[in-house]
């Protein structure tokens, strides 16, 4: 009898969902970020930890192929710039209020 992922199985029996949807959600998170960059949201609006989760689900529970692996990557980049870029813009207001 085989047991469902939730229980601890083996990872080795885990089966990674397609490609051609994999391109889907590559493509919403595509669009996601760059309206986040675009309109250059307030700090605190952007759940950082939620959409790097999002984008860390791709690499491991889909089957990439190269060029949607280097895409994952590049989201993880951009990810992280802007969350920097929110905190220093976040740290900077807080400076400006407290002087």
């Amino acid at each position: 009898m085989k047991q469902s992922m939730k229980t601890g199985v083996n990872p080795e029996f885990r089966q990674c969902r397609p490609t051609q949807i994999a391109e889907r959600e590559l493509q919403h998170l595509e669009l996601i970020l760059a309206k986040f960059v675009e309109r250059s949201v307030e700090p605190g609006r952007l759940p950082t930890k939620y959409w790097d989760m999002r984008i860390a689900q791709l690499d491991a529970d889909y089957d990439l192929v190269p060029s949607q692996s280097q895409r994952v990557a590049s989201l993880q980049r951009q990810l992280a710039l802007l969350d920097n870029a929110l905190d220093d813009t976040s740290y900077r207001t807080e400076m400006q209020s407290a002087a």
